[in-house]
């Protein structure tokens, strides 16, 4: 076996040491017997070998509703060209397959693994390369695809525990599950920033602040890679989080100066860890669709952050291009956009209006011949697919052990259940409403059940990309879970419970027309005069009341939202819990939403609202613990939460003023908010370092502040350190996060905690609108704050200087005036006549610049 450790003893990703030592191009299996080792001869000579239809093939991947290659009916697409699945493989040669929404052709594990072995096995036989493929799967948040597989917290929740190392833990779980499954890919991890709770994928994003979405993202694309047969997505690559009218897919308009102080640095620290691919952004950027853009997809990508790995399409855009954002007239144009810009393998659906696998790999084909796509261009693509498989070891076993999955299905228990825990918000607590004794008389209602009996909660408690696209259906199946009412039954007095009407059946059919269906609530929601009338009944003889609140289960444009308020019947459901109740009986709210829900009217009715988003499988025990003070909450907001949808986006970095009087725009909870049982108090804050000559050649300082529990319960703390005043060339925001540690303490125990101040948080953009020159840390004082409003330290830079981006900013434009996804771009494969701009270029459009203003 390989020795994989270098010198320091640190394990190194296996893609690191294929490439140093030439093996990664050194794997195909021509002709081999399916899981046996085979000689592997060299990548660049297997892609001289392939046909221009070939080379097409391996740049297809395909979503597949069946692992049935030989079935007596069509079981593909009508428009597709082909018959069955199996011809995707013996007719076309695909280079990859996808089970898209989390949705595998079978939820049973066994099932899966052996579907998508012997697939592969037919693939290997009737295929006319010998070339395995790549199986991609959407596990997002644990393996969510296989009924009674363990799901861990959405990734708010994850951005909320603020605990690198739990995280990471989790996602190598999600790496063994997922590859163990038989899959070699996941479309994971989101690095999308979070500002607009309008978004339908807002719960997909781990915070509004980039320090943190970087640092988790780095954190899980490593951990997901854990695995030698998995390999990990960074996406939606990139500004895909920040659509201009808060809708999926909508075009963003933002400023270069915003791009590459916020939006982009979070990708940058994800590609760190050196992911095997990155998905591209669905959506335009300042009028350009991501898929076109050359200068995001190799000027910057591939020239500037060195990627090396290879870039799939998002699900069926390149004919988005056409249909979605009306940029290019058709199928044709489109491709050729897409491909000179940077995308490796395009991504087709299960159906549709969308052209099927045949038509995309004869348009490809066309374009090379009419001189439209340089070969080079196919060829680097195809290289970089075909290295992708043999560093996850494709080519000397192509299928996967099947008793493997048996052994990890549904692990990882504690991982799932302290996430879970660590990611409560505990966002009002009046009068120390909470914890609850454990005596108490409790009644328990809210959202939970359809009409045929199902517990829907269940489904609030996962969210989406949960054994289906949307989320798992109420009837099941479902992962392995335990759920609010049984854990809550079990630690209390005695519970009464009173679920209300949740129906997951028309989350598509809300509101809109045609096929402009949106749905506020993500479901219909009802509180019936029954329901009514059990809680009139029970209310008056609780000790405590809880009341679930929160959303349906949804995904992507189905979730997009005009109004964050809770449904009608929500609301009146909790007037009649407040009507039915005197002052003495609490009446404490549990939110199960993907993003922020409800308004100050609504937290108003509560004495104790507790944020649970969606915690996934341990979901039901953690907040249960949680209630009766078994766990003290230390989770903090990983976003701001805003009073009202027209406030948004809130975001805690954003520049002053926030208000011109008129209206008071501030969040309703901060960033960072989060309350505890007990009470942390700092102490003395210093920095080990107060003044920092040059911030290139040292980029991080320590911040050290003594905390004390001052109050009677155990707890951990989550210290953060934020600079909050500064002063330089351009706007600064109210507040930046440069580090963040978590700290466990007993009652009137302190500790000096040591956070680690990240120097890159405070680089700016300096220069006048345009944005375009070096970023740097300008030379100052910059206070440095503990918490919300803590003690104050000050560090001062002596001279500015740039730690990540020393460069003006790539590919200005030089007056060619060429459409970015057109010409003979090449990717650095082949001539490219509209050619990035020299340095020289940049001095002299800066100059002209100057002499303008």
């Amino acid at each position: 076996m390989v020795d994989d450790t270098t010198d320091d003893g640190m394990r190194a990703s296996r893609r690191t040491f294929l490439k140093a030592t030439g093996m990664a191009s050194a794997a195909a299996a021509t002709g081999a017997g399916v899981g046996t080792a085979a000689a592997q001869p060299d990548v660049g000579s297997l892609v001289g070998d392939l046909t221009l239809e070939q080379k097409a093939a391996q740049m297809t991947q395909v979503a597949i509703s069946s692992f049935e290659a030989e079935p007596e009916e069509s079981n593909v697409p009508d428009s597709f060209g082909v018959d069955t699945v199996g011809e995707y493989f013996s007719e076309l040669g695909v280079g990859s397959v996808l089970s898209g929404g989390a949705e595998p052709p079978s939820f049973d594990a066994n099932e899966v693994v052996q579907g998508i072995n012997a697939l592969q096995e037919y693939n290997l036989a009737n295929a006319d390369h010998g070339i395995p493929f790549l199986y991609g799967v959407d596990a997002t948040h644990g393996n969510g695809l296989l009924e009674g597989a363990t799901v861990f917290p959405q990734r708010l929740n994850m951005g909320a525990t603020r605990d690198l190392d739990l995280i990471a833990e989790a996602e190598r779980h999600t790496s063994d599950a997922t590859a163990s499954m038989g899959a070699h890919w996941t479309f994971a991890p989101t690095t999308d920033l979070q500002r607009d709770p309008r978004w339908g994928r807002f719960f997909e994003g781990v915070s509004e602040d980039p320090k943190l979405e970087g640092d988790v993202s780095q954190a899980r694309a490593r951990a997901l890679e854990d695995d030698d047969r998995l390999t990990a997505c960074v996406k939606h690559f990139a500004a895909y989080s920040i659509p201009n009218n808060g809708n999926d897919r909508a075009p963003a308009s933002t400023s270069l100066r915003d791009l590459r102080t916020n939006i982009l640095p979070p990708y940058r620290d994800a590609l760190e860890s050196e992911p095997g691919t990155v998905m591209v952004n669905s959506g335009a950027i300042n009028g350009i669709p991501a898929h076109a853009s050359h200068w995001l997809l190799t000027t910057l990508l591939r020239d500037t952050y060195g990627y090396e790995g290879m870039v799939v399409s998002d699900w069926d855009d390149l004919h988005r291009m056409i249909t979605n954002h009306d940029y290019a007239p058709d199928f044709e144009t489109a491709t050729e956009m897409a491909i000179n810009a940077g995308i490796d393998m395009y991504m087709i659906g299960n159906g549709g209006d969308a052209p099927g696998p045949v038509q995309f790999i004869d348009t490809v084909v066309g374009l090379v011949e009419d001189g439209a796509i340089p070969m080079a261009r196919i060829d680097g693509a195809v290289r970089r697919i075909l290295e992708l498989k043999a560093d996850l070891g494709l080519f000397e076993q192509p299928t996967v052990d099947a008793s493997r999955i048996g052994n990890v299905l549904g692990g990882a228990q504690d991982s799932s259940e302290t996430m879970a825990k660590e990611s409560l918000v505990l966002l009002k607590n009046a009068d120390d409403t909470l914890p609850l004794s454990g005596d108490e008389s409790v009644l328990l209602t809210g959202p939970g059940v359809d009409g045929d009996g199902n517990n829907t909660r269940a489904l609030m408690q996962h969210g989406g990309w949960t054994l289906g696209w949307q989320g798992a259906s109420a009837g099941g199946p479902y992962p392995r879970q335990n759920l609010l009412e049984d854990a809550l039954r079990a630690r209390v007095g005695s519970l009464t419970h009173v679920p209300t009407l949740y129906e997951n059946t028309t989350w598509w059919a809300g509101e809109g027309d045609g096929q402009n269906q949106q749905s506020d609530e993500n479901g219909d929601f009802e509180f019936t005069d029954g329901q009514r009338s059990q809680v009139e009944s029970a209310a008056p003889e609780s000790d405590a009341v809880v009341v679930v609140l929160g959303e349906g289960t949804h995904n992507e444009g189905f979730g997009d939202r005009d109004e964050l308020v809770l449904d009608e019947s929500q609301q009146a459901l909790l007037d009649t819990v407040t009507e039915s109740t005197d002052d003495s009986t609490p009446i404490i709210g549990v939110m199960l939403a993907g993003a922020p829900r409800g308004s100050p009217e609504t937290f108003s009715q509560l004495d104790a609202l507790l944020f649970a988003g969606q915690p996934g499988s341990d979901g039901g025990v953690a907040i249960a613990e949680t209630l009766v003070g078994e766990y003290n909450p230390s989770g903090k907001l990983p976003f701001s939460w805003p009073e009202n949808v027209g406030t948004t986006p809130v975001q805690y970095n954003r520049y002053d003023p926030t208000s011109t009087g008129a209206t008071d725009n501030t969040a309703l909870f901060e960033y960072g908010h989060g309350l505890s049982y007990t009470d942390f108090e700092y102490g003395s804050v210093s920095v080990t370092q107060p003044t920092i000559g040059n911030p290139a050649n040292q980029s991080e300082v320590t911040v050290s502040v003594e905390v004390t529990n001052t109050g009677g319960m155990a707890g951990e703390h989550i210290v953060e350190v934020f600079n909050t005043q500064s002063y330089g060339s351009v706007l600064q925001p109210i507040r930046r996060l440069l580090g963040y540690e978590r700290v466990s303490l007993a009652p009137n125990e302190s500790a000096t905690v040591d956070v680690t101040a990240d120097l890159t948080a405070l680089e700016v953009v300096p220069g006048d609108v345009l944005a375009l020159g070096p970023k740097v840390v300008e030379a100052g004082e910059y206070e440095l704050t503990v918490g919300q409003d803590g003690p104050t330290t000050t560090l001062t830079v002596e001279n500015a200087a740039s730690i990540t981006d020393p460069d003006p900013v790539p590919g200005l434009p030089n007056g060619s005036g060429g459409n970015p996804g057109r010409g003979t771009g090449d990717n650095g494969n082949g001539n490219n006549s509209n050619r990035d701009p020299t340095m020289e270029d940049v001095v002299d459009l800066l100059d002209e610049v100057r002499q303008r203003s």
